[in-house]
């Protein structure tokens, strides 16, 4: 009893020491702090008043945003090794139709930009009997990306707290990327495009990091038939906790 006493008094100490002194001086400085990079948009608009990290809660990537990342780094690390150097031609096509095919064309444009690739870009994939006709003229390699997969899995739930709970997804793609010669069709170079990566959300937060629109970014949040019983358990016992602490410590 003495001990527990003991330990309210110096934590009450402790919270005395740190409160703020009321003869403290107050500090003016002639400047603030820099904004934040994600409020550099203010700087042209000074009537918008952002809600930066600093001072507002930390926003989750979107499920798109997670896929283009992985999206990026299977690409660069595929055409790392592509026969393409600064100063060719190239005709960008997709090998099959994908709903997301536009993350990897993206994604090939940057990389193909930044080695002094010039590039055309078809959307639609290109029929076989018609590529020699359409591309031996010009003499320009074709370079196909195949996505064969680009989704988003939520694997378990993570936490047991309230407003702690959180979602660990996976974020997946899969395909590949070759150079073909326009005039035979012979494939003069593929590689493998697959990466993933897991991170973590809030469970709160599944309506901002979805789009209604992407349907293959999306996934059913997973559950757990002992949350039910659990959650309120642990605010039962925590409450339970304070009250029995609070009339061990009455005199």
């Amino acid at each position: 009893m003495r001990s527990t006493v003991a330990g309210l008094l110096l934590a009450l100490a402790a919270i005395a020491a740190l409160a703020p002194d009321a003869g403290a001086k107050t500090f003016r400085y002639s400047s603030g702090p820099k904004a934040p990079a994600d409020s550099a948009v203010a700087v042209a608009n000074p009537y918008l008043d952002p809600v930066v990290r600093s001072r507002g809660p930390k926003v989750p990537y979107t499920n798109l945003q997670i896929t283009e990342m992985v999206a990026d780094s299977a690409v660069a690390a595929s055409l790392a090794s592509a026969p393409l150097e600064s100063g060719m031609r190239v005709v960008l096509a997709p090998a099959i139709d994908h709903p997301l095919n536009f993350v990897i064309e993206e994604s090939l444009l940057d990389k193909l930009s930044a080695r002094g690739v010039q590039v055309t870009v078809r959307h639609t994939p290109v029929p076989d009997d018609s590529l020699s006709a359409q591309f031996s003229q010009a003499g320009d390699p074709v370079l196909e990306y195949t996505l064969a997969s680009a989704k988003i899995s939520y694997i378990r739930l993570v936490g047991y707290l309230p407003g702690r709970v959180k979602i660990e997804r996976q974020a997946f793609v899969q395909g590949s990327l070759s150079v073909r010669e326009p005039s035979s069709g012979r494939v003069m170079w593929k590689n493998k495009m697959v990466l993933n990566f897991v991170d973590r959300f809030p469970r709160s937060k599944v309506s901002m990091v979805e789009d209604p629109r992407l349907p293959d970014l999306k996934d059913t949040p997973p559950d757990r038939n002992v949350d039910k019983l659990v959650e309120p358990v642990l605010v039962v016992a925590i409450v339970g906790g304070l009250v029995a602490l609070f009339f061990q410590n009455r005199p």
